[in-house]
């Protein structure tokens, strides 16, 4: 909102025109008042309006030496309306000399005088960008040279930093999420950013492929810590209305002085890198607890990488989604910076394709990674909902593949089984032996043969034991250590479980019938 005064000598014109304009509605706040030249000087010089309404013809000096004074004296310059009841036009040429935007004549119009505030916030927009825009780079510079390669600033640059050397201040990091920063987006971020702080001072400079930091000092923050949630909840609606995007936004701690920005800053890079602290994109602040958790380079358990790849393989879709919840939970809880998640991606998606590869016989595969299909501007919750679709469709599309794959390759297990039956076989050298998981090889062989591996295996066993008793003299055991069993006694139990005799007994009532 634009600051604006209103110098006449005449009282009922400054409350004609106080009462006559909706100052709100045209983005404006009356900022004060005056009747005389004098006045009106010291008004301007405190109070720095953007825009000011003054009479010619005052006590004191009049508006034409007001505009002089001002010039020489105010820090910063207004734009001057000049209202006057007299077509004066040498007050007019020395006016236009002057630079004085507008000169309007009483009795004043009301749509005459809302038609030049919206010309002069125009201008005055324009203005300010093109100022921000410059100030900007300069900023870049200053902060890359002072802040982040610790060189010494001089008095003038410690006064651009800090307008108060020795104040309290938080450095604010603002990531807009989607990447496409622009002039016209620094324009807008800073606009709303100097709206909403209520000053045009601030210390905000563009950080390359990152977003925007802002230093900002104590007095533009609640005097109370509890209310900063709210008011940078506030400050990043301000901004996400105004460039109509999503920004991260991350709060440093609070620091002292000129060497309080590094580490304020320090610590908002630090939470950006563990942003998935918090699963959505609300602003992330800096405290003494989050600080200490923060130092720890932490990393996620391997087990549940083991796990998910498991309940992948057995394309089981209720554990997938239990572990990665998990995955979220650890997540959270271990404070693992997006660099470890991403590590961890990484290796899930390696891991995934290796397995497409073995399942379609191929060096190389076609499949897109996750990674590929997610980018980098996510909160958690966002990077859980996108992990769950991919794990479920992989496992869906790995299940058809193995089923085309090893309904073809089934009958190599029996037949594998058939000839090695004497060794120790297991589920789990047979799969590691064809390459598949042992929970699906097992799910596969008691659908297509109607007998689960270890009762298959068994059966085999059985079967060439009775050759071995009715076709040669070895002795019970040497039978037993010839079909693969390593003890005597679990052979004899599961024989006569079978037969119905104990091997001696079988073998006797062979040699009766012959």
């Amino acid at each position: 909102m634009h600051k604006l005064v209103i110098v006449d000598d005449e009282h009922f014109v400054r409350k004609g025109m106080l009462a006559l304009i909706d100052w709100k509605s045209v983005d404006y706040r009356v900022v004060g008042e005056a009747d005389n030249g004098e006045d009106a000087l010291s008004l301007i010089i405190k109070e720095e309006p953007d825009v000011v309404f003054t009479d010619i013809r005052m006590p004191v000096f009049d508006g034409i030496e007001l505009i002089k004074q001002v010039k020489q004296h105010a820090k910063h310059q207004p734009k001057f309306v000049l209202i006057s009841g007299y077509d004066d036009f040498q007050y007019a040429q020395q006016a236009v000399r002057l630079g004085v935007v507008d000169f309007i004549l009483k009795p004043v119009n009301k749509k005459e005088i809302e038609e030049t505030l919206q010309k002069l916030s125009r201008e005055i927009y324009e203005e300010r960008m093109a100022i921000q825009t410059n100030q900007a780079f300069i900023n870049h510079r200053l902060f890359q040279r002072v802040v982040l390669e610790g060189n010494q600033p001089t008095r003038e640059e410690a006064d651009v930093l800090l307008k108060d050397s020795e104040t309290d201040l938080r450095y604010v990091l603002i990531d807009v999420r989607s990447r496409t920063a622009n002039t016209a987006i620094d324009e807008q971020i800073q606009h709303a950013i100097t709206h909403f702080i209520g000053a045009d001072d601030l210390f905000i400079h563009p950080i390359e492929r990152e977003g925007y930091g802002l230093i900002l000092e104590q007095r533009y923050l609640p005097k109370n810590d509890n209310e900063l949630t709210w008011f940078f909840d506030h400050f990043k609606a301000m901004i996400e209305s105004a460039i109509q995007q999503s920004v991260f936004i991350y709060v440093g701690v609070r620091g002292e002085g000129l060497s309080g920005i590094q580490a304020s800053y320090q610590s908002a890079q630090r939470l950006k890198k563990h942003r998935y602290i918090i699963e959505n994109d609300a602003p992330i602040l800096m405290t003494a607890s989050k600080e200490q958790l923060l130092t720890e380079n932490r990393e996620l358990d391997a087990s549940l990488f083991t796990e998910l790849m498991e309940h992948v393989e057995e394309n089981n879709p209720d554990k997938i989604k239990e572990t990665v919840h998990q995955l979220k939970m650890a997540i959270q809880e271990n404070y693992i910076s997006v660099k470890h998640v991403q590590l961890f991606l990484y290796q899930m998606d390696q891991a995934i394709d290796q397995r497409f590869k073995k399942a379609m016989d191929k060096k190389v595969s076609t499949e897109r990674s996750f990674l590929d299909e997610l980018n980098d501007e996510h909160t958690l919750s966002e990077l859980v909902e996108a992990l769950m679709r991919f794990l479920t469709t992989r496992a869906k599309q790995l299940a058809a593949l193995n089923k085309a794959k090893y309904n073809g390759e089934i009958y190599k297990v029996k037949r594998y089984i058939d000839r090695h039956f004497n060794e120790n076989l297991t589920l789990k050298r047979l799969a590691n032996q064809f390459y598949m998981n042992p929970v699906y090889l097992g799910q596969l062989f008691k659908k297509t043969y109607g007998v689960y591996f270890k009762d298959y295996l068994l059966q085999v066993r059985i079967e060439k034991a009775k050759e071995h008793l009715r076709q040669t003299d070895l002795k019970v055991y040497e039978v037993a250590e010839a079909v693969g069993f390593g003890s005597s006694d679990y052979f004899v139990t599961q024989f006569e479980k079978i037969v119905g005799n104990t091997p001696s007994k079988y073998r006797q009532k062979i040699v009766v019938n012959k």
